[in-house]
């Protein structure tokens, strides 16, 4: 019977991380002693079949965890067909030895090795269970169940050595398959987000060369007014009219004056940048800022020419980062958006600095998916930051909320430090 109790911690524990738990709390320890619980009461009278109903059980549970029926059943049937190759091989190996007493010890040593390497892989990101197209899901699942039948129709009838090998064998080359179509299916993945890199690439330097032809023009009229002003002061010279000179400073010259200081040549340092998609999003959104009355700065002292991480993730992620900042400073008198990189041999920090205008709740809710300030259908951007970042292992983001402003701070870890 401790056999089949440590089997049932193990196949959950696979449960556990496919579905990719890292952290088990009082739930699961309630779920860990039901299934132990129920294995020692049921498996004298359903024998080989108790897989079944455990399966039954933990596809239930993964459900009411991913709400996604086909990939909880695939996550499952994992479990089960790991668990089951663990034993086969446990068993083959106490059987050309010699030595039964031996399984139990075999098993939860190759179960303790396979769980972890599981593990590292799922948190890493190298370990994808399901598909995100869920047709895929739809279609695998039905298969693993077929074959979590028919392993145990088989051995439901006979557990020879023979049959034990062939089982193993079939299910190998199932585990072979499945790996094979995931590989491609990943490749597949990785030329599609290529594709978008390039379209975002494209769409950015159109949207840059649009913002420059826009500020070409913008320089052409300054410096046409700027002609205007200085026939202007030319004739109050010439006719000695220093009052009227005066007057035409504060009313006309002093103004634009405050504007040259301020305007978007605050965001000069952005020359630093030199990769374009960056380049781009910081210009085209703290462009939009200023043309909104937002006060906005940019900061660089150190070129950017590199980044060792997926640009389209970084540009997405300071594009949703820039887009809340301006959303939160719209409309205010005074709102005021600092930014700036700061660059070390270590590390490249992104930080974006809004105002607060209003009470803001708890960092951790504002993460929620769904939750906003701003009404209903929104409150998706920090959570989809969140998730963007996680998936980059070198991608670390910070969210601080501040008695008066709102910060946060985007950390690219260099892969390579001797830049």
């Amino acid at each position: 019977m401790l056999t089949i109790i440590v089997q049932a911690f193990f196949f959950l524990t696979l449960t556990w991380v496919l579905l990719g738990k890292q952290h088990i709390g009082l739930l699961e320890c309630f779920f860990l002693v039901f299934i132990s619980g129920t294995s020692y009461v049921l498996y004298s009278s359903l024998k080989i079949y108790l897989s079944v109903l455990m399966a039954l059980i933990c596809i239930m549970y993964a459900y009411l965890y991913n709400r996604n029926m086909s990939q909880s059943i695939i996550i499952v049937m994992e479990a089960i067909i790991i668990s089951v190759i663990v034993d086969h091989l446990s068993t083959i190996s106490i059987l050309l030895i010699h030595q039964k007493t031996w399984y139990l010890g075999f098993y939860s040593v190759l179960q303790v090795i396979v769980t972890i390497f599981l593990f590292q892989g799922v948190t890493t990101g190298k370990v994808k269970p399901t598909f995100k197209k869920q047709y895929l899901n739809r279609y695998i699942a039905p298969l693993l169940v077929i074959v979590h039948w028919y392993i145990i129709g088989v051995e439901g009838n006979q557990n020879g050595f023979n049959i034990i090998i062939g089982n193993l064998s079939i299910l190998l080359v199932i585990v072979a398959f499945f790996l094979a179509i995931h590989s491609e299916y990943l490749k597949n993945l990785k030329a599609k987000y290529e594709v978008q890199k390039q379209q975002a690439q494209i769409k950015n330097d159109a949207r840059y060369m649009s913002e420059i032809e826009t500020h070409y023009n913008e320089l052409r009229r300054f410096r046409h007014e700027y002609q205007n002003m200085l026939i202007s002061i030319d004739e109050y010279l010439k006719t000695d009219d220093l009052k009227g000179l005066q007057d035409y400073y504060r009313s006309n010259l002093e103004p634009v004056s405050e504007r040259v200081l301020k305007d978007k040549y605050s965001l000069e340092d952005l020359s630093r940048i030199k990769i374009k998609s960056i380049k781009s999003i910081f210009f085209n959104k703290l462009s939009y800022a200023q043309s909104q009355g937002i006060e906005a700065h940019f900061e660089s002292k150190r070129e950017l020419e590199v980044i060792d991480v997926k640009e389209l993730d970084l540009v997405i992620a300071l594009g949703i980062i820039l887009d809340n900042a301006i959303e939160a400073s719209v409309g205010h008198k005074g709102s005021e958006i600092m930014s700036g990189i700061f660059s070390t041999h270590e590390s490249i920090t992104f930080v974006i600095q809004n105002n607060i205008y209003e009470e803001l709740p708890p960092v951790w809710q504002l993460k929620e998916v769904g939750f906003s300030t701003k009404g209903e259908g929104r409150g998706l951007g920090l959570d989809s930051l969140s998730k963007l970042v996680s998936r980059n292992e070198n991608m670390v983001l910070e969210t601080r909320s501040l008695e008066t402003v709102f910060l946060q701070r985007l950390t690219v870890q260099r892969i390579n430090n001797n830049d």
